[in-house]
C-alpha cells in the first residue's frame, strides 16, 4: 500500500553532493585514522568535489578506506556520496561500518541518526531505537530540528516494537488475475452489493503511462475481466477515483487540464453519472469542492451526497488534510469543510475513505504515532464529533507507506493495492484482498436493499426518490433515486437501528418497507418495488404504523408514515380515501373486528387533527376477513395484520 517514494532528483541529486561535507561534524577536524596516505586521500577527495570531479572524489575516498579500514570519516563521507546519488545500497555498507567503528561517540551523532533511517526502513525497530537515543543524547543543542523528529520517531519505534508482539491475524490475497491484469492497480473501490469494483491502473510502471479508470463485474462469484470506461478516460490521466454504493455516481481526479476538462488548481475532482448503463459527460465539481491547489482521493458517502477528499489548500492545519462537502437537495455542492483537528495533524493526512454507514472514517496520516512513514488510522464519528484515532496495527501498518484501504458494508472484507518497489520506484502493484479482523471493523455494519421501481400496470421502470428514514428520530440518513432508464436502485441500511424506506414519484402513491434492524442484525434484500397511480381503486399498504398486542394506540415512531400520509393528502387534494383496519386470526371474530375499527380510527383521528377535512376520510374494520396469506405463521399473521390506505 505504498504511497509515494521520496528521493533526490536531477539538480537536488548534485546539490546534495556538493553539500555532504556540511553535514559533517566540525569535530571532524581531528580524524580518526593515524595514516597520513589516507588523510591525504580524504583531503584530495574534497578538492575534486570542488572541482565538481565527482568520480574522482569517490574514488579517492574508496582509497583512503583502502589505506585504513578503520578510517571512520571516510566511511561516513562515502556513505553521504553514495547516499545523495542514490546508489543506496553501497551507502548502508559504510554507514554502518562507520557506525560499527564508532559505536557510541558523540561526535558522531549524525551517523547514528543516519544509521536508525536505515533500520526504519528495513523495519529492524530495536536498532533503530537504540542509534535514535544516541543522536538524541549526542546531537547538537543547535539541531533541535532533527532532535524533535528522532524523537517523533523513537516513539514509533516504542509503538511498533510493541504491536509487532500483537499483530492482527490477516491473510492477504491478490483478488483475481481478471483483475491484477496490468503492470499497477490501485485504489480499489466495491459498490454497495460488492458486485462491481471500480479502479484505476497503469499498463506500464513507467511515470508517464497512462493512467485510465476500469470496472469490473462479479458474475457467479468470480470478477470479470475489467472494462475500459471509454466515456471517461483519455488520452491523459484518470486519477483515483470513488463511486456511491449503488455504483451510480463516480467522481475522479484531474491532474492534466484539456479543453473538455477545465481545472481550477493543479488537481481537481470530476462527478459522472450513470444513466442506463452509460456515464455522461464528466462535470468539474466547481469552486465549492476544487481549489486553486491539489484536490484528489475522493470518497463518496453511499447515497453519493457527502464527499471527503484531500488537499493542500489554504485552511488546512497541515501539509495535506481531509475536507468534506455536502450535497444538497437541489444537488449543488456545498463549500467544503476541513474535518479539524480531531482528524487532521500539523503532518499529512491522505486516503479518506468513508464506510457506508457513513460513522467510519479509515485514512492514512504520518502525523500520529505508528510505524513509521504513512499508516492507516480508523475513527468513528460519535455525537457530532470524531473520535480519537486507531491506527489499525501491524502488519496491516509496516515501516512503509501505507495508503487507500477499502471496506466493504458488511464490514468482512478489506481491500488496499499490493506495491512492490525496485530501485525506490513502483514496479507492479496488484489488488488485494483479506477478512477485516474484529479489532478493526466498524462499530456499525451495514447491510443492502436493491431492486427496480416500476410502474404496476404498464411495467414502466420509474425514475423514482427512495428515502431511508430512521424511527427512532425521524430523520432522513439517505436518499437515493431509481434509475431513469433501468428503474434500479440500492440504498445501504445500518444494523442496529429501526428504517422507514420509502419510494416516492410524482403522480403515484408512495411505497412504505419496514426494516427492523434493531438487534444489530440484518440481511441483504432484493425487492422490486411496483408504484400504483393516485386513482380510484389504488392502495398501499402503511407498513410502518405501530400499535401495541391488542390495542389501537399508535406508538411514536408511526409519527414517520403519519407525516408521509400527510404529505400526500396535501398533493392531492381532491383525492378522498378509506383507511382499513386488518388483523390476523388470533382472537375472537368480534374482538378482531373492534381491535381493526378503532386502528382505523386512531389514523383518521391523527390525520383530521392535522388538518385533513373529515369529509376527505373514512375509517373501516375488516378484522380478520382480508387475509393477505394464510393465517399459518409469525410471518405471515404479521402480512395480515396492517393498515391500507385506499383512493376512493
Amino acid at each position: 500500500m505504498k504511497i509515494f517514494n521520496i528521493g533526490l532528483r536531477g539538480r537536488a541529486a548534485v546539490c546534495g553532493l556538493l553539500v555532504w561535507w556540511a553535514l559533517a561534524p566540525a569535530a571532524w577536524a581531528q580524524l580518526s585514522t593515524t595514516s597520513k596516505k589516507a588523510e591525504k586521500l580524504y583531503e584530495e577527495s574534497k578538492e575534486y568535489l570542488r572541482a565538481r570531479d565527482f568520480d574522482r572524489s569517490i574514488k579517492a575516498l574508496n582509497n583512503a578506506i583502502e589505506a585504513d579500514p578503520k578510517f571512520v570519516e571516510a566511511h561516513f563521507a562515502l556513505a553521504q556520496a553514495y547516499s545523495t546519488l542514490l546508489q543506496k545500497e553501497k551507502a548502508e555498507v559504510h554507514f554502518r561500518r562507520a557506525a560499527e567503528l564508532s559505536p557510541d561517540d558523540k561526535r558522531f551523532a549524525p551517523l547514528y541518526l543516519q544509521v536508525a533511517q536505515l533500520d526504519l526502513q528495513a523495519g529492524q525497530f530495536t536498532p533503530a531505537k537504540a542509534n535514535l537515543e544516541k543522536f538524541i543524547k549526542y546531537a547538537n543543542p543547535s539541531a533541535q530540528r532533527q532532535i524533535d523528529a528522532a524523537k517523533r520517531q523513537l516513539a514509533d519505534c516504542n509503538f511498533a516494537i510493541e504491536g509487532i508482539k500483537n499483530p492482527l491475524n490477516i491473510n492477504p490475497r491478490p483478488v483475481s488475475k481478471n483483475i491484477n491484469r496490468q503492470a499497477l492497480q490501485f485504489f480499489p473501490v466495491l459498490s454497495g452489493d460488492q458486485q462491481q469494483m471500480l479502479f484505476t491502473a497503469r499498463l506500464s510502471p513507467d511515470k508517464n503511462s497512462d493512467e485510465n479508470i476500469y470496472i469490473s463485474t462479479k458474475a457467479n462469484g468470480e470478477w470479470g475481466e475489467p472494462v475500459y470506461l471509454k466515456e471517461l478516460n483519455t488520452h491523459t490521466n484518470e486519477g483515483t477515483c470513488t463511486m456511491s454504493a449503488d455504483g451510480k455516481t463516480l467522481i475522479f481526479t484531474v491532474c492534466q487540464e484539456s479543453e473538455s476538462r477545465q481545472t481550477f488548481g493543479s488537481c481537481d475532482l470530476f462527478v459522472s453519472y450513470k444513466v442506463g448503463g452509460v456515464w455522461q459527460a464528466p462535470l468539474n465539481l466547481g469552486r465549492e469542492v476544487n481549489s486553486d491547489r491539489w484536490d484528489t482521493q475522493p470518497s463518496l458517502s453511499a447515497d453519493g451526497r457527502t464527499l471527503y477528499f484531500v488537499s493542500d489548500r489554504a485552511g488546512s492545519v497541515g501539509g495535506t488534510d481531509i475536507w468534506r462537502s455536502r450535497r444538497n437537495e437541489k444537488g449543488q455542492w456545498l463549500p467544503a469543510e476541513n474535518l479539524g483537528r480531531e482528524v487532521n495533524t500539523p503532518r499529512s493526512e491522505l486516503g479518506p475513505f468513508i464506510h457506508v454507514n457513513g460513522k467510519t472514517l479509515y485514512f492514512a496520516s504520518d502525523g500520529y504515532v505508528g510505524m513509521g512513514g504513512y499508516d492507516l488510522f480508523k475513527t468513528e464519528r460519535e455525537g457530532g464529533r470524531w473520535a480519537t484515532p486507531q491506527n489499525l496495527g501491524y502488519p496491516l501498518n509496516d515501516q512503509r507507506n501505507q495508503v487507500g484501504l477499502f471496506v466493504t458494508a458488511d464490514s468482512k472484507w478489506g481491500y488496499y493495492s499490493h506495491e512492490v518497489s525496485k530501485n525506490g520506484m513502483p514496479h507492479s502493484s496488484e489488488i488485494y484482498e483479506f477478512e477485516l479482523p474484529e479489532a478493526i471493523k466498524p462499530k456499525t455494519s451495514s447491510n443492502y436493499v436493491k431492486g427496480v421501481v416500476y410502474d404496476a400496470a404498464s411495467k414502466r421502470k420509474l425514475a423514482a426518490k427512495v428515502d431511508l428514514v430512521n424511527l427512532a428520530n425521524d430523520t432522513t440518513e439517505a436518499t437515493v433515486s431509481s434509475d431513469a432508464v433501468d428503474g434500479g436502485y440500492l440504498i445501504t441500511l445500518n444494523r442496529g437501528s429501526e428504517y422507514a424506506l420509502y419510494v416516492n414519484c410524482p403522480g403515484y402513491l408512495f411505497k412504505s418497507l419496514s426494516f427492523n434492524y434493531a438487534g444489530n442484525e440484518g440481511t441483504d434484500v432484493v425487492i422490486d418495488i411496483p408504484l400504483e397511480r393516485v386513482g380510484k381503486g389504488s392502495k398501499i399498504v402503511l407498513n410502518n404504523l405501530f400499535f401495541e398486542t391488542g390495542k389501537w394506540d399508535l406508538q411514536e415512531k408511526s409519527q414517520t408514515e403519519l407525516n408521509r400520509l400527510l404529505s400526500l393528502l396535501k398533493q392531492n387534494p381532491d383525492i378522498k380515501v378509506e383507511i382499513g383496519g386488518h388483523t390476523d386470526d388470533v382472537g375472537s371474530d368480534a374482538a378482531n373486528l373492534e381491535l381493526s375499527r378503532k386502528r382505523a380510527q386512531a389514523v383518521v383521528d391523527y390525520l383530521t387533527k392535522a388538518g385533513v377535512p373529515t369529509a376527505r376520510l373514512l375509517s373501516k374494520g375488516y378484522g380478520e376477513t382480508k387475509p393477505q396469506a394464510p393465517n399459518d405463521g409469525d410471518a405471515n399473521r404479521a402480512l395480515n395484520r396492517r393498515i391500507e390506505f385506499v383512493v376512493q
